[in-house]
Parts: structure tokens; sequence; C-alpha cells
């Protein structure tokens, strides 16, 4: 095992070519290029506004890019079998696909991932984090897809996304296409998609979902309090429940977004079910023809929100089983309430009935509703005679 490091400004990394490789930082180039064998380091030494071109068959063990002005620019698929550590420059897939066992990005320094439209990063290792994006000065363009298809069944693999972006535009999309071990999905992602998953999704700690979220019918899902609020300002975005139960709370809370449920949605008796939060406007469109149950349904925030069936003009039905709804600022449309719970969408809450509903109250709300106007009663003397 050995360090190789990149010297002498822009070349081609590929399996023979000694140009640009030194076995010491700034050192003299000339030495072997690496194997899976040997770490990689791209530094300050490494040359000033260097791209280094990355061919298909280019192989090394670990990979430090740590360079503000350095591009790797990809001119195939080439696969890593250790981690790739990104903290400073650029990273241009150019359409290809990069496999790394995990890959780290965990600071402040100005950093761009540029996928292409099809370009993807596979990422094959179980346990620890698997998955770091953090911190600001990060920018990703394209396609934005993480591929995950580690398929064995050890520990937990965890993906840390704490602050990849406030906005779907720049946060990536997560694909765990195989495993049966248990995942934790932590912080902010654009779309979460478990086919082909086999394992447990462990839903403790909050999350920021800004696209869909897609489960596979032949995982578990681990219960639990911490709030999936759903913040994109697009769509629409596709949520699969695959017939299993989303024991979690679920928040609608992008402001423009849409989200449409391709099945029946079965939430956990306690968990909240909310449309909206503070400066939020959104739509929630519910699966036409089926019935969808939530466990404690109310809207949030003075804008108006959405709430409809994805088939204009066929129903969904929404129930739950028991309480008091009172939304305010809700739009609905095709959605037929039941369950024991009472429906309430009051006119005066600054709630429209849109058509084709059944099961809501729209009058009025108390006291509203039992008011009546005062008797006047007028005294009318008769004139005295005499």
């Amino acid at each position: 095992m050995a360090n190789r490091y990149w010297v002498g400004g822009s070349g081609t990394w590929n399996n023979t070519s000694t140009t640009n490789w030194a076995a010491t930082s700034g050192g003299a180039s000339g030495s072997s290029a690496p194997t899976t064998v040997d770490d990689v380091f791209f530094d300050a030494n490494s040359g000033t506004a260097a791209t280094v071109t990355i061919q298909a068959a280019a192989l090394g063990r670990t990979v430090n890019v740590d360079k503000s002005d350095i591009t790797l620019l990809l001119a195939g698929s080439p696969t890593f079998v250790g981690n790739f550590t990104f903290t400073q420059g650029t990273l241009n897939l150019s359409e290809n696909t990069l496999t790394v066992l995990r890959f780290l990005n965990t600071n402040a320094n100005t950093r761009t991932i540029a996928f292409g439209v099809a370009g993807s990063i596979v990422v094959t290792g179980n346990n620890a984090t698997v998955v770091s994006f953090q911190g600001t000065g990060l920018t990703l363009t394209g396609s934005k897809n993480i591929v995950c298809n580690y398929s064995g069944a050890t520990g937990t693999r965890t993906f840390s996304m704490s602050a990849t972006g406030t906005v779907e535009t720049n946060v990536p999309n997560i694909f765990i296409t195989a495993g049966t071990d248990t995942i934790a999905s932590i912080g902010r992602v654009l779309t979460l998609n478990f086919t082909g998953f086999k394992g447990t999704y462990n839903s403790a700690a909050t999350k920021t979902i800004f696209g869909g979220l897609i489960f596979d019918p032949g995982m578990t899902i681990t219960g639990s309090a911490n709030n999936h609020s759903f913040a994109g300002t697009l769509g629409p975005y596709t949520i699969t429940t695959a017939g299993l139960t989303l024991d979690f709370p679920l928040q609608f809370s992008g402001n423009g977004g849409t989200w449409a449920f391709s099945d029946a949605l079965t939430q956990g008796a306690t968990r909240n079910f909310i449309v909206g939060s503070s400066g939020a406007s959104g739509t929630v469109q519910l699966k036409a023809g089926v019935t969808s149950t939530v466990g404690v349904f109310s809207t949030s925030g003075t804008l108006q929100k959405y709430l409809q069936s994805t088939l204009a003009g066929s129903q969904a039905t929404l129930s739950q089983a028991s309480g008091t709804v009172n939304a305010s600022n809700l739009t609905i449309k095709d959605i037929n309430a039941i369950g024991g719970a009472a429906w309430n969408a009051y006119v005066d809450y600054d709630n429209d009935d849109a058509g084709n509903n059944d099961g809501w109250n729209f009058g009025l709300s108390p006291p509203y509703a039992t008011y009546e106007p005062p008797i006047i009663i007028r005294s009318f003397t008769q004139p005295r005679r005499f």
C-alpha cells in the first residue's frame, strides 16, 4: 500500500501513466499509477486550475480531493474500493457513474458536483455513514442521483444530510436499491426511494424531504414521533406506501409543492397528518378510489392549501377514527371524509368547497352557526279619546 499525490496540473489519470503521480505532496512525478491498495490525494501542490480526466479503468483505494481550483472530469465510470472524500473543488461526472465505498462531504468549502442528465454516484458500503452531504458551499447540478446498492445484512447504514440545501434544486435523490439491514436517513433529501430494499427503515430523527417518498412492499418501518416534513416548491412528487403503515407524522410544508399518493395511505393512529405550515401553500392529492387513513388530520398556516383526489371528478376517501377536525384555509375537491371523526371545514375559517365532496361540514362555525337575531318588540300606545 502506498500514497499517490497528483502533481503537475492538468492531465489524464489511467492505469499506466506516471506523468502526474508522486509519492509525496508536491514531489517529483514518475511514481506508478495508483492501484486498488493505494490512497490518492489531490491537494494544494497538485497544480493551478488543473483538470484531471479520469478514464474508465482508473482505480484507487481511497480518493481525497482538497483543492479549490481542481476539476475531476469523468471520461468513463471508475470504481474506487474505498472512501471518496470531497473537501473542495469540482467533480464533473459528465453523464457517467462514480462507484465508491462511501462518499464523504463534510465542510463549508466551495465545491460543486455536476451530475449531468444521467450521471450518478453509486455507494457500495455498509455501516457507519455511507453518504455525508453537510456544510454550506456545496452546489449540485443535473440528476443529483445517489444510488446505494449494498446487499448485505450488517448493522445500520446512515445518511448524514444535515445541510445540503434549503430548496429541492440543491439536494440529492437517494435510491436504496438493495439490502436487508437497517437504514437511518438523517436530514435533507430530494426523493427517498427504497425500491428493491428488503430491510428496515428507522424513521427516528426529523427529516426534510423536498421530493417524494417511495417504499418497497418487502421492507419494514420502525415507527417514531419524528416528523417527516415535505418541503418542496415543485412537483408533483410521488408518495408510495407499498401497503406499509407509515407510523410517523407527516407534514406538507412546501410553498407551492404538490404531493400525490400513488396508493392508499395507512398512518399510525396517533400520528399527525398536517397540511401546510407558516408561509406555506401546497397541494396534497390522495389516491382516487381508495381509502386513506390518517392519525390526526389538521391544517397549519394562513395561506390557502389544497386537498384533492389524484383524479379530477373521482373521489378519494379520507378516514380518521375519532376526534374533531377543524380545517382552515383549505380548498377541498373530490374528497369523501369518513370514520368516527367530525370533519369541519367552516367557510368562515377560509375553507372552500370546490365540489364533489362528502362528509364535510362547510357551514358556519360556532357561535355563528347558532346565532339568532334579537326579536324587537315595538309597543304602540293607543291615542286617548275624549
